[in-house]
């Protein structure tokens, strides 16, 4: 049996996933990971993590995330904001324990990059990210983008996601990592250069690669997410449907504790990071910023 700690408990994701672990399915009767369970949670905010502990069947609270240590075999970094992600998830991957980091997975580029210095340091798993990278209707567009299809050899394409740049949890990047990570699974993580501009709160982002350009939309308050392919004999456009995200993910993480390999290369992780941030120095510096990866 794997023993999970979340640290945080102030997102909607603590109690999504201590539903898909915890909580038996409803029309089987059976629990969906069986060689899993969430057994403690840390969270700075005591109500609300008593609340995550008793819907989602926690048995244990923390005083401290350290209290953990010891408790359980890996750890699941949920808080809100990305840059609490860096203090909180450290000394669990400094400690060796398998650490799953939520999206954004980091807001600097240096936070990632900290975290990678330290899991190769101490040889610990690591991964994260956005869920929706995973969702079929993602991996149905990558398989266009690669195979062609019928609508041929791609030219260009666009993909849309809500996204607000004010809010409390850091901006832009707290849902635009959904639009930047959706969009390196599809479409490639060798992006060479973005190009975007901000107007009444919407920002458009042209990603470009060697052979095609994507362009990506954040839109507030957005209601229906799409991506629409332009290719050689045919346009695609595909409804991009997020339902059991958090599943697939989670089975991801579970993939990787059994079989002591992350699905992620460090590269992958942190190419979106890198794009998310070009793309708030591209609108508010006005120019095109290039890509360099992890290097």
């Amino acid at each position: 049996m794997f023993k999970i700690g979340i640290i945080g408990s102030d997102n909607s994701h603590a109690d999504a996933f201590a539903g898909v672990v915890n909580i038996p399915d409803k029309k089987t009767g059976e629990y969906l990971f069986p060689d899993f369970k969430i057994t403690g949670i840390f969270g700075l905010e005591k109500k609300r993590t008593e609340e995550v502990a008793t819907n989602g069947k926690i048995e244990y609270i923390a005083e401290r995330p350290e209290d953990l240590m010891g408790k359980v075999d890996a750890a699941m970094v949920v808080f809100r904001h990305g840059d609490l992600h860096l203090p909180y998830a450290l000394p669990f991957i400094e400690s060796g324990i398998p650490t799953w980091i939520d999206k954004p997975f980091c807001i600097k580029n240096e936070d990632a990059r900290k975290l990678f210095d330290a899991a190769s340091r101490h040889n610990t798993l690591l991964t994260g990210g956005s869920s929706l990278k995973y969702v079929s209707d993602v991996l149905m567009v990558k398989s266009a983008v690669e195979n062609g299809s019928r609508i041929g050899k791609l030219k260009t394409a666009m993909v849309n996601f809500p996204a607000t740049l004010e809010n409390e949890y850091g901006g832009i990047y707290f849902y635009g990592a959904h639009l930047a990570e959706m969009t390196m699974k599809a479409f490639g993580y060798n992006a060479r250069s973005v190009v975007a501009s901000e107007n009444s709160g919407c920002v458009t982002a042209i990603v470009k690669y060697d052979a095609i350009q994507v362009t990506m939309n954040f839109i507030p308050d957005s209601k229906e997410n799409f991506a629409v392919l332009f290719g050689e004999n045919g346009t695609m456009v595909r409804e991009i449907d997020i339902t059991g995200c958090y599943l697939n993910e989670f089975e991801k993480f579970a993939q990787m504790m059994r079989t002591r390999k992350s699905p992620e290369s460090f590269e992958h992780l942190y190419a979106p990071v890198e794009l998310l941030n070009a793309v708030v120095r591209s609108y508010s510096d006005k120019k095109e910023i290039r890509l360099k990866g992890l290097g």
